[in-house]
């Protein structure tokens, strides 16, 4: 009877540890281009997390970095992720930058996945002020 139970002991703890799957890293790939989809370089990407529980978002998530010579800027976010989450954020992206003396803006947002990497793109257009009536 020993034999049995030490058996299905082993069956039971092989499978536990075989179906233990880790997950890949947690990250989005960020573009910014221009109105014609040129890629833009040296964009400040701004991200902040957004609630999806309708309370603080991940310890008010925010970063930035600026955009390399092919307009993209990566953010990792495989830290953020525990095991039995079923999601990790959702951030809004803000881009800016100024060339000459012109303001430029873009806006846009992506969904993290635990495991997935997420791409999502802003349109720099010039800033528009409203002017106050």
């Amino acid at each position: 009877m020993k034999k049995i139970y030490f058996s299905l002991f082993l069956i039971i703890t092989a499978l536990f540890f075989t179906n233990c799957e880790k997950i890949g890293p947690t990250k989005t790939i960020i573009q910014a281009v221009n109105e014609k989809k040129l890629p833009l370089a040296n964009v400040k990407i701004v991200i902040r997390a957004q609630s999806t529980q309708g309370t603080p978002a991940n310890g008010d998530l925010a970063d930035s970095s600026f955009t390399n010579a092919n307009g993209n800027v990566e953010f990792d976010f495989s830290s953020m992720y525990k095991d039995g989450q079923a999601g990790v954020a959702v951030l809004d992206i803000k881009g800016e930058v100024i060339i000459g003396n012109q303001e430029y803006e873009g806006f846009s947002y992506v969904q993290l996945e635990p495991g997935v990497t997420k791409s999502a793109t802003v349109v720099i257009r010039k800033k528009v002020i409203d002017a106050a009536p």
